[in-house]
């Protein structure tokens, strides 16, 4: 994410039909893989919100859990 700007940042790769959307700097502590559909929600100042339905997570660990780890909050 650019400092100056404050922004969120988009990216899609074609060869690899992945969309990586970075909201802002950070190293990775946390990280969980699941399958499923989503949706990406923007206007004519880019996107301002991804709604994530899992079929699956690939994770060992609680979800739950690991949700908390992230400062997700859990309804």
């Amino acid at each position: 994410m650019s400092k100056a700007t404050g922004r969120a940042r988009a990216y899609y790769d074609r060869r690899a039909d992945v969309l990586s959307i970075d909201i802002r700097d950070g190293e990775p502590r946390h990280v969980v893989v699941g399958r499923g559909t989503f949706v990406v929600y923007a206007d004519d100042e880019g996107i301002y919100s991804i709604d994530i339905e899992v079929e699956s997570w690939d994770s060992d660990i609680d979800i739950d859990k690991l949700m908390e780890l992230m400062k997700v909050e859990i309804l």
